[in-house]
């Protein structure tokens, strides 16, 4: 059965204001409120950067609320000190702290936002234009609030590529891989439809996303609508990060079984896969492939031309946003940082997928320490089964070839 789509229906009173409500049809009209709600986590440094952003919005906002999540510092005093709503609490997760404000939302729209990002002026006003087309949820550009580490630098190549063409050839498919957490924008009867932002796996946004995707609402992207965030500022972090973003993409995949719902995501999560899977394939093979072949020979020839088309595609949609100057600036620490994750990737969707091991914590998270999911005795004995029947069938055929007849053995040349 297909799922119902989203309708925009406008209602248009007398006075030429348009008012309404969320129907089984969809939007009956044109949201016009929006709230914002910051969940927190100790971000005393960044928690008054990040109201300010709020206020400084061009789009009236009609609440600010900080979830101060089991926080021990002074984030909740500095919110309070700056007039704004602060909720606090043990939820435990970032969707559980943004549910203890949902039910305070009286807005058509709300607004979740990291509480160590800042949006540009304009970035409300703009994602509130993309709901008036339709949409029950959207989320703007990323981009780091600067370039000053390797990390900063590394992810300001990897958010500009996404934004400059990953997400999008996304929205030409309908099919939005992730509306990410660092700041989205979503109908608030929507959110409450679906039950909140769901915390049934390590990533809230993928699964809210998806979420929708299955219940036939539409979302989509507004890339002129910038979020500055704050990237990690050691390997170890950058890690942390991309291993929970990685294992809530897996898990979301299954829950949903997202590549089976239609042409459209069934195109956009298997290219999501051959890139992790074939770009950690590449950059681990990089320097065994030029010790055999030598630099020049090797180079010309390791993955070409397919990855020099990529690369210098990637650098060029990076460049048309960031400048040739900051791009050149940029390359050197995103090239390196490639080479490891790309094979780290491709590892962590084999434990997740083939492994069964789902990583349910994360370092970043109220200190807890990464946890994984224990391999089930079926999943053991079946991988067990699976590797020794590999191990017979490969000793098999070697022996074969070993045996066979003079005439039967391929000759060398």
């Amino acid at each position: 059965m297909e799922p119902q789509q989203t309708h925009l229906r406008v209602v248009t009173e007398d006075n030429g204001t348009t008012s309404g409500r969320f129907t089984k049809e969809g939007w009956s009209v044109f949201p016009s409120s929006v709230s914002m709600v910051i969940p927190a986590h100790n971000e005393e440094a960044s928690i008054a950067d990040t109201i300010r952003s709020c206020r400084a919005q061009s789009y009236p906002i009609d609440q600010i609320i900080v979830v101060a999540d089991n926080c021990s510092d002074r984030t909740a005093e500095i919110a309070r000190a700056m007039g704004v709503v602060v909720l606090e609490g043990e939820g435990g997760s970032k969707a559980s702290a943004q549910n203890m404000a949902l039910s305070r939302i009286t807005s058509d729209a709300v607004v979740a936002l990291d509480a160590d990002a800042t949006l540009s002026p304009r970035a409300v006003e703009q994602m509130m234009d993309t709901l008036r087309r339709g949409y029950a949820g959207t989320c703007p550009s990323a981009l780091p609030a600067d370039t000053s580490t390797p990390y900063s630098r590394y992810r300001t190549l990897y958010h500009a590529i996404a934004n400059g063409w990953v997400r999008p050839l996304q929205d030409v498919f309908s099919r939005q891989l992730v509306l990410s957490g660092m700041a989205n924008c979503h109908l608030t009867e929507v959110l409450r439809t679906v039950g909140g932002y769901p915390d049934d796996n390590i990533t809230e946004d993928f699964n809210l996303t998806w979420t929708l995707h299955r219940l036939g609402h539409r979302v989509g992207f507004t890339p002129e609508a910038v979020v500055y965030t704050q990237e990690p500022t050691s390997l170890t972090e950058l890690l942390s990060q991309m291993h929970r973003w990685t294992a809530g993409f897996a898990q979301t995949m299954v829950k949903h079984r997202a590549p089976a719902m239609d042409g459209g995501s069934f195109i956009v999560v298997t290219s999501q896969v051959i890139d992790s899977l074939i770009g950690g394939l590449a950059t681990c093979s990089l320097l065994p492939y030029l010790a055999r072949h030598g630099l020049v020979r090797g180079l010309r020839s390791w993955w070409s031309p397919l990855w020099v088309i990529i690369s210098a595609a990637s650098v060029a949609v990076a460049a048309r946003q960031l400048g040739w100057r900051t791009t050149f600036k940029c390359l050197p620490s995103w090239l390196a940082l490639q080479y490891l994750t790309g094979p780290l990737t491709a590892w962590w969707l084999f434990r997740e997928w083939v492994l069964g091991r789902s990583l349910t914590t994360w370092t970043g998270r109220h200190g807890r320490r990464p946890a994984l999911t224990p391999m089930t005795r079926r999943r053991k004995f079946l991988l067990s089964t699976g590797a020794v029947a590999t191990a017979l069938l490969g000793a098999r055929a070697l022996h074969r070839r070993s045996t066979a007849p003079a005439a039967q053995q391929p000759r060398c040349r």
